[in-house]
């Protein structure tokens, strides 16, 4: 029996609610934000008009994260290439 495929939102929730604790355990879920973070579609319109303002509050989160002296450089190498998806994603939303 294979899992369900989650939906849209609730993918977009979990990468909310991952970037809120990132400071925690930040290596694995930048690498699960990353993922999700291309897997999100900005055009389902059961999600577009949320998509926009998580990637703003995550993009946020993730820079203020980066900006920490107790950030390592490898995890800061990481949330800037997720900063620059996101960043992708934002371009891309109407």
């Amino acid at each position: 029996m294979s899992p369900l495929p989650l939906s849209q939102g609730v993918i977009l929730a979990l990468l909310q609610q991952r970037a809120c604790d990132i400071i925690n355990e930040t290596t694995k879920k930048v690498s699960w934000m990353a993922d999700v973070a291309v897997a999100i579609n900005p055009a389902d319109p059961m999600i577009s008009v949320h998509v926009r303002p998580i990637f703003e509050q995550v993009y946020q989160i993730l820079n203020h994260h980066r900006n920490l002296p107790t950030t390592s450089s490898g995890n800061a190498s990481n949330i800037r290439l997720l900063m620059y998806v996101i960043n992708s994603v934002l371009m891309n939303c109407k």
